[in-house]
């Protein structure tokens, strides 16, 4: 208790009420009182810490009944926020690997999903072998589940559980909400399926006739096709001399058929989602005039394949690599993103909020870094870039260009949990 009032960020909450106040005004109606209850609980946390001395149980009391408060006011204020005016939340529910802590996501340094060949024979491996890209086909305990109310004592009810061990995850949502894609493993390789959201109407839709082409990591595209990654092309990570297959963008129509390649890059193509511009946003892998260590950029390219070029980090030795970046909404230039680094984190690390229009190399486009208000972000050359760097952040999703929804570890011993950020450094 007496941490949790000593370390209470009151700028922060007071600069989100303020910000949420001034931006939707009578949609925001208790912002007022939320920041009149801060004051007081400020000169109250004040006078308290000031008292030293007398650490008796009334003290104690005293401290519990502040933290108590305190918490409640920020989760009241945050949750307050417009918008947030939905009813359920699609989530990835996943035991975490005690292992390896990785969480079904792929090291930095490898093509998304293992493929094994040695001079076109295929290895002799079990067909579980976590591989050294570190996502297995099986053994996962995992579903795709709904958060209803999207509050911190919502319920999770399950939309989707494999049958057996498959992995499932990269959930994406359709515009309408009605459906969504998602990976899934079965028999021996990985698929896009989709589903309702009412748990109906399941289907796969990539083709499975080839037993050694992975198909994964899925999205919309305006015209009613689906974009998707997927390892027909057989291009593999030249470090590792053909061992590890990396995927190439794909597009299918919604009856699984016209299935075409769109990028033909040497190392990988993967995260794809669509730019407010009618563009696809993806990373790429890129070892082309640089170090093979800091090669991975944002791209874009129009829906069909045209007009490819890159989009942030093109030769930048920092950032090393972005992943699953999101457009801000109504934003033409802004995107939420993940920084990490080559080895180390898998595909994990610090929280960004990018924009291009205010420049496309190094750090000129870094807007900020979460948590990090009103500090610069100051690049550092190194290999293992994320690795102490805590909390750790995967798969943003911006409300707006100060809210956001993101997973994030806090602490080495957290457990990986939804979070609402802010550009002021509130997590709730």
């Amino acid at each position: 208790a007496v941490r949790a009032v000593s370390s209470f960020n009151f700028r922060s909450l007071r600069q989100a009420v303020v910000d949420l106040s001034a931006t939707f005004r009578e949609r925001y109606p208790r912002g007022k009182e939320f920041a009149s209850k801060l004051d007081e609980l400020e000169a109250s946390s004040a006078r308290v810490l000031a008292m030293g001395g007398d650490r008796g149980s009334a003290f104690a009391s005293q401290f519990r009944a502040l933290a108590a408060e305190l918490n409640r006011l920020r989760a009241e204020a945050l949750l307050a926020n417009p918008l947030l005016d939905f009813d359920r939340l699609v989530v990835v529910k996943r035991a975490t690997d005690a292992g390896t802590q990785r969480l079904g996501r792929p090291s930095d340094f490898y093509g998304h999903f293992p493929f094994f060949t040695a001079y076109g024979r295929e290895l002799a491996l079990p067909q579980n072998h976590f591989s050294l890209a570190g996502v297995r086909q099986t053994g996962w305990d995992n579903e795709i589940a709904i958060l209803t109310p999207v509050r911190p004592d919502g319920r999770l009810a399950t939309l989707y559980r494999p049958a057996g061990s498959e992995y499932v995850g990269e959930v994406e949502l359709h515009w309408d909400a009605g459906r969504l894609l998602f990976s899934m493993a079965r028999a021996g390789r990985y698929g896009v399926y989709e589903i309702h959201t009412n748990g109906t109407g399941l289907r796969q839709v990539t083709p499975d006739d080839q037993p050694d082409v992975d198909n994964f990591d899925a999205t919309y595209l305006p015209n009613g096709k689906v974009l998707f990654c997927g390892t027909a092309s057989y291009q593999s990570v030249p470090c590792w001399n053909g061992l590890h297959a990396v995927p190439n963008l794909y597009s299918i129509n919604p009856d699984a058929s016209g299935m075409r390649q769109l990028t033909f890059d040497q190392d990988e193509a993967g995260s794809p989602t669509m730019l407010n511009t009618g563009q696809v946003l993806y990373s790429r892998w890129q070892y082309t005039n640089t170090t093979h260590v800091y090669g991975h950029i944002l791209f874009q390219m129009n829906p069909d394949g045209t007009g490819q070029r890159e989009f942030y980090g093109s030769n930048s030795y920092w950032p090393n690599g972005l992943y699953f970046a999101r457009p801000v909404p109504e934003h033409p230039s802004r995107v939420a993103t993940i920084l990490s680094g080559y080895h180390g984190d898998h595909r994990m690390g610090e929280l960004l909020v990018l924009d291009t229009a205010k420049g496309r190399y190094g750090e000129t486009g870094v807007v900020q870094r979460i948590p990090g208000y009103g500090r610069a972000v100051e690049p550092r050359i190194e290999d293992r870039l994320t690795s102490g760097s805590w909390p750790k952040f995967l798969h943003p999703y911006p409300l707006s260009d100060k809210y956001f929804l993101v997973s994030a570890k806090v602490a080495p011993e957290a457990n990986w949990s939804v979070y609402l950020v802010d550009v002021f450094d509130n997590m709730l």
